[in-house]
């Protein structure tokens, strides 16, 4: 029969095992701490159109640069340049590669003896390489040891792979220290993508990959404003985080998000294409080396890069995967008149006659979300816009269709039908703590989830039963402004 122990047995083993705690905890610090303390820059002389800022969108001085983030300092007239950039030893070291000639091959990444940035660095993470198709490489680093998020798999399409890697048009060599990867065309040799230009850098919430390009001919990355399709290369950092704005020039993006860019090769037409399937909100900086480095705040980084004999063939690429844009109706490429307020039917009324009188080529008529009573969707103000059915009706007599404003965010309120019906299929994002709840046009609203198949044919009824009532012919779905 075994011994009880005794109380001052415990409380003997209960301070044995917080010392020997401590003691791993120290010797990890420490190590830590000497591992940052030996580390020195190595800072040849770096062309500064290939500098890759160390401290992006900061000021910094020569102290904080040399001796907080132990990168180089060299300033120069041009204030666009990078004074405080990367050295060449910064990023992380690949080891363990393991190659499956039919699929591809995978590398495990430990980061090398630098300072953090940001802190939480990921200490070690792992890279996977897939020769999808001919035409298509596949990509992408990721947390060896905790799970993060990833754009579900359901939004792209895969089904189109090779096992013949006899015939790829592309193929791939690998650095190991510091880690960087050279993708190149097999016909020609010539080099597309470069990582070496700058450090992977990977921690809780600071993702960081560069890329040098054969050519400045680079076009996409929207969407944004600018006076040509061609980008400028000398320092030009795009933010990517969709929002409600006006077109200005130079101003951050508008409404959608296309996180990838087209380069052409050179004067024969030789294009390739990049995509970052990433959710996050990021930035993009373009530089004269020619380089591009993707800065993002979560996620993974999972790339997909695509080749093609001309840039019309590196569209089709990029849209096998992430799918073809559906056929419009024909009647949505004509004259279309949108506007906040028109001051109830009445003035939407007066708009639409005066118009009509003018004779101004006129083929679609929109509300915005003033049609609505207190902001809901799939409701009407009966005082504002009364008989509203009645004037889509007469719009449709004229050979004019009928567009309306629907906003995802949907109030939180038990006496709200479309809430109670989503609630009670539980079409809601979830959140740590149950349903997701923010601040929306109508007030504090839920957020339809729609990776889920049950919130998409809830979305639907509700459409559905919304045009027994109100014949609209299209519905413009924006933004829900949460915050």
């Amino acid at each position: 029969m075994a011994r009880k122990l005794s109380i001052l047995e415990v409380l003997l083993i209960i301070f044995f095992l917080t010392v020997l705690a401590l003691d791993i905890f120290l010797m990890f610090f420490v190590f830590q701490k000497d591992e940052e303390a030996e580390f020195v820059p190595e800072c040849p002389e770096i062309p500064e159109s290939d500098r890759i800022d160390c401290a992006p969108g900061q000021v910094v001085t020569e102290d904080v640069c040399r001796q907080q983030h132990k990168c180089c300092w060299k300033p120069v007239p041009d204030t666009n340049v990078p004074r405080c950039f990367f050295p060449r030893n910064w990023g992380y070291e690949a080891n363990s590669i393991q190659n499956d000639t039919s699929t591809g091959f995978t590398a495990q990444l430990r980061k090398l003896p630098f300072p953090s940035l940001f802190g939480y660095d990921v200490r070690d993470a792992t890279f996977t390489a897939e020769y999808q198709t001919s035409n298509r490489f596949h990509f992408k680093i990721s947390d060896t040891d905790n799970k993060r998020y990833e754009v579900p798999p359901e939004i792209i399409n895969l089904s189109e792979r090779t096992t013949n890697t006899s015939n790829l048009n592309y193929y791939i060599e690998v650095i190991d220290k510091p880690f960087s990867i050279k993708i190149m065309r097999t016909s020609n040799r010539r080099v597309l993508l470069d990582t070496s230009i700058g450090p992977l850098q990977f921690a809780q919430q600071y993702l960081q990959l560069s890329f040098r390009l054969p050519s400045t001919a680079v076009y996409g990355l929207g969407e944004h404003v600018h006076q040509q399709y061609r980008h400028n290369m000398t320092w030009k950092t795009w933010p990517i985080f969709t929002r409600d704005a006006a077109p200005t020039e130079g101003m951050i993006n508008l409404y959608g998000a296309h996180t990838f860019f087209l380069c052409l090769e050179d004067t024969s037409g030789s294009s390739f294409g990049v995509f970052l399937l990433n959710s996050n909100a990021m930035e993009v900086t373009l530089q004269p080396a020619p380089a591009i480095t993707y800065r993002t705040i979560g996620g993974i980084l999972d790339f997909y890069v695509f080749l093609g004999n001309t840039p019309e063939q590196v569209v089709q690429e990029y849209l096998e995967l992430i799918g073809r844009p559906f056929l419009p109706p024909y009647w949505s490429l004509g004259f279309q008149l949108s506007r906040r307020n028109y001051s109830g039917i009445s003035g939407l009324k007066k708009v639409v006659d005066r118009n009509r009188v003018a004779g101004i080529p006129y083929d679609v008529q929109y509300s915005d979300i003033d049609y609505m009573d207190g902001n809901k969707d799939f409701t009407v103000d009966k005082q504002a816009f009364p008989n509203l059915s009645d004037f889509t009706s007469d719009l449709h007599k004229q050979g004019l269709k009928y567009v309306i404003v629907m906003n995802p965010g949907i109030l939180n309120n038990s006496d709200y039908p479309p809430y109670m019906n989503g609630r009670t299929k539980r079409v809601w994002i979830l959140g740590d703590n149950g349903f997701v709840v923010g601040q929306g046009y109508p007030g504090w609203t839920v957020f339809p989830d729609y990776s889920n198949p049950i919130c998409t044919q809830w979305w639907k009824e509700q459409l559905s039963e919304f045009h027994q009532s109100l014949e609209f012919d299209g519905v413009w779905i924006v933004s829900c402004y949460s915050r």
